[in-house]
């Protein structure tokens, strides 16, 4: 076989085509317009899309322009009216006289088909326009005056304003195709165009090919991010777009996921060094208060426009942020504005943080040409919102505060977000120059109105969690939250009933349906609520059960109704080796005596009984629970210590004995009571047990104790000398009616206020005298001291309570 030379001409052919006329159709231009002379009422059907350029004929655009001019003005487009018209404009002759109308006429039979000869004419044209891109398409590639790019960009936009119209558009068909082109150029220039100034310039053009303004641009693209609406969904669709049901959050209850949050303070409250808190704690993954976070190690993205770096270096050195925290967890970027949101839409991409920090709102729009007052100054949170969503991230932004507290300027940037949070000093009596009320004043993803005690430390620059506002102290709803809490905190992921709630804890099943409805109101918790089914409350975690102790179940748990939630009331921002990071600051059971006897199992009649008596069910379901054993608080057998002697009892009741005439492994006693042993029974395992006396203790009906569980006030109602129990009103809340272990029952001491001098019995600071700074959650105390600045004292993190303390 030979092989063929090539020859360039096989590629390119030059070759022209002007022997050719350009694609048309006489017959179908002559049968529309005859059908608008013979039916007037034809035209309505096809003026909003077929226009006067798409004929190809010269006269038949003159005819049908006459047609659309009588139809505007109300005339009929009937042979009469057509032919005056176009006579009193001087243009009948140039169309052929009447004579040509009368063709026109005589040659149609009706307007039925008038659609679809319409939509042949306007394909025709279409044609003609893709050549005559072509042809310029030629001249300007011989065009050497011209640059490249320039041909290109032209030669683009040519072709794509042929392909992209549609075919037969109706006028409503045409008016969205040339919205949607319009918002797609002007979305993609604001979105990806990083330079303000090449930004500034693109638009200009695109508003010159438009016949328009920049101004008119400007406003166009904000009318899109505020009018977006999705279409009407069916239940599948509506399920499939929500994702999961359960609102996710970073923060349970404060900082939600995907959304946006406005933070208003006034000058020198600390709002900046607040959210530089929270981001340690979403980076530690650990609790500020209450509030618990869903996972550790989150990516923070900070946008510092208020601070110098050298500020806001030595304010997260001081807040205990690492190096490696900083390279890992955290970027900074110093003098972004939002003229630059596609920096911002990079920065997502590449680094996909968890939580973006704006500081402030006045800062990112100092080149904004509108007012605070302006509904416009909005414009950057509502793109922020869109970012949130299509990016996973939830963004907090700080502004200021005006006179009366609220949020400084256009009511458009409060509707603008999701969640509104305000910071303002303690205005009450006994607020300190320290104090600060954080109140959630907007939110769509937790009841709102709540106010939350914090404690400002300018030394360290930290918060300190003091307690929701308007608690009693040690009151029972308090203490059933707190209670709840630790046991959902404790079994991440796990999801539990009302009832089971309850049950495990001693409470009724009314009494925990209502607080449950409170925490999940407030985000505390998260609730999954099923149609027709009980709701399921649980703490959620992301990550995996190595990453995350607690969610291993202990195959034998503990009874919850002896132990206290331990929060961190600090945000767990420290410096580096302060008191707070050695070990021996940390809880741990000093008190507590390993106790490994087994007790006399009781009677199947007896523990009938009880479980009758407590009212209690087990749930049906416990396949995702601890064990599949009965539920905690329904004993299966004795007492873990084993039973005393009957004149033990009464010695016990009636005497002082020593602790070594008991029992052995029955004297046990922890600090929160123990199931298994004697109540008033205390040993130090570091002394030795002869040397201590069981203190003479008596529980009688209607007496006044202070229970260690619940915190409060109880009163005794009932006795159950058998079973070591007693059942109980709380005070101030006589819905619950708990039945408690005797150990978990003490005397009553004298309440406490703020300002009183204290002994410490028990605790971090055992021994001092030290005077009540505020009770909010528990008893926060402080030295005496001239100073107006005191930081508050915890028990190693926590408030005190009132039975570690003695009044001076």
């Amino acid at each position: 076989m030979v092989a063929v030379p090539y020859s360039y001409t096989d590629e390119y052919s030059f070759k022209p085509a002007d022997d050719r006329l350009p694609p048309q159709n006489i017959e179908a231009e002559e049968a529309v317009l005859g059908g608008i002379l013979l039916d007037p009422s034809a035209i309505y059907r096809v003026k909003d899309r077929l226009k006067t350029e798409h004929f190809y004929i010269g006269a038949h655009k003159d005819i049908y322009h006459a047609c659309l001019r009588l139809n505007k003005q109300g005339l009929p487009t009937d042979l009469l009216h057509v032919s005056s018209w176009l006579s009193d404009h001087d243009l009948l002759a140039r169309i052929g006289g009447r004579s040509k109308l009368a063709t026109l006429a005589d040659r149609t039979v009706s307007a039925a088909n008038i659609d679809s000869l319409a939509g042949i004419v306007i394909k025709k044209y279409k044609r003609r326009e893709l050549l005559k891109s072509g042809y310029k398409t030629i001249q300007l590639a011989y065009d050497e005056e011209q640059d490249l790019v320039d041909i290109f960009a032209t030669v683009t936009n040519k072709i794509k304003a042929v392909t992209d119209t549609p075919l037969a558009p109706t006028k409503d068909e045409y008016q969205r195709w040339k919205h949607d082109r319009l918002l797609e150029e002007v979305t993609n220039i604001y979105t990806t165009c990083v330079e303000p100034s090449f930004r500034f310039l693109k638009l200009h053009e695109l508003a010159k090919e438009h016949s328009v303004t920049n101004n008119f641009l400007e406003h166009f693209y904000l009318k899109s991010l505020t009018a977006q609406c999705s279409k009407l969904l069916t239940y599948e669709e509506l399920k499939e777009l929500a994702g999961s049901t359960v609102r996710e959050w970073l923060l349970n209850g404060l900082v939600p996921k995907s959304t946006t949050i406005l933070l208003a303070a006034d000058g020198g409250i600390g709002k900046t060094k607040l959210a530089y808190g929270i981001g340690k704690v979403l980076i530690q993954g650990n609790q500020f208060g209450n509030f618990i976070a869903t996972g550790e190690k989150r990516k923070i993205l900070y946008y510092q426009g208020d601070e110098s770096p050298g500020d806001m270096m030595q304010a997260l050195e001081s807040l205990g942020y690492s190096k490696e925290d900083i390279g890992k967890y955290v970027r900074v970027r110093f003098g972004w504005s939002a003229e630059n949101i596609p920096a911002l839409i990079e920065d997502l991409k590449e680094f996909q943080p968890d939580f973006v920090v704006i500081d402030s709102l006045s800062t990112i729009n100092r080149f904004s040409i509108y007012q605070e007052s302006q509904m416009e100054y909005a414009r950057p949170i509502l793109e922020m919102t869109g970012l949130a969503t299509n990016y996973k991230t939830t963004f907090l932004l700080i502004h200021h505060s005006n006179k009366l507290g609220g949020v400084r300027g256009t009511t458009a940037i409060r509707n603008a977000v999701s969640e509104v949070w305000t910071l303002s000093k303690d205005s009450s009596e006994t607020g300190t120059p320290n104090d600060r009320i954080l109140e959630i004043d907007k939110s769509r993803s937790r009841s709102s109105g709540n106010k939350y005690r914090m404690f400002f430390n300018p030394e360290d620059l930290s918060f300190t969690f003091m307690g929701e506002e308007g608690q009693d102290f040690g009151g029972p709803a308090q203490s059933a939250k707190e209670r709840t809490l630790q046991l959902l905190a404790d079994h991440r992921n796990v999801k539990f009933t009302s009832e089971e709630i309850a049950h495990r804890l001693g409470f009724s099943k009314d009494y925990a349906r209502r607080y449950l409805t409170e925490l999940s109101a407030d985000g505390l918790v998260s609730v999954k609520r099923q149609p027709g089914k009980a709701n399921l409350y649980f703490l959620a975690y992301e990550g995996s059960p190595e990453d995350h102790p607690s969610d291993h179940l202990d195959p034998h748990p503990e009874s919850f109704a002896s132990r206290e939630i331990q929060p961190t009331f600090d945000v767990s921002i420290k410096k580096t080796g302060s008191p707070q990071d050695h070990p021996s600051d940390h809880l741990q059971k000093v008190d507590a005596v390993n106790n490994t006897a087994k007790g006399d199992p009781k009677s199947a009649e007896n523990h009938e009984k009880i479980q009758q008596s407590e009212n209690f069910a087990a749930p049906s379901h416990l396949e995702d629970h601890l064990c599949s054993n009965a539920l905690l608080g329904i004993e299966s057998g004795g007492d873990p210590g084993g039973d005393p002697t009957p004149d033990m009892c009464e010695k016990i009741h009636t005497q002082e004995i020593a602790v070594k005439d008991l029992p052995e492994n029955n004297c046990s006693h922890s600090p929160q009571g123990d199931p298994g042993g004697d109540p008033g029974v205390i040993v130090n395992k570091d002394d030795h047990p002869s040397s201590h006396l069981v203190p003479k203790i008596s529980i009688e009906v209607g007496d006044i104790y202070w229970s260690k569980s619940l915190k409060n006030k109880v009163k005794v109602t009932k006795l159950y000398p058998s079973a070591k129990k007693a059942d109980v009103v709380v005070a101030k809340d006589p819905i619950a009616k708990p039945r408690l272990l005797w150990s978990d029952l003490v005397a009553w001491t004298e309440e406490l206020r703020i300002g009183d001098e204290v002994e410490v019995l028990e605790g971090e600071h055992r021994g001092q005298v030290l005077l009540v700074s505020s009770i909010n959650g528990g008893i926060w105390l402080k030295k005496p001291s001239r100073n107006s600045f005191s930081p508050p004292l915890s028990n190693n993190g926590q408030p005190y309570h009132a039975q570690q303390l003695k009044k001076g």
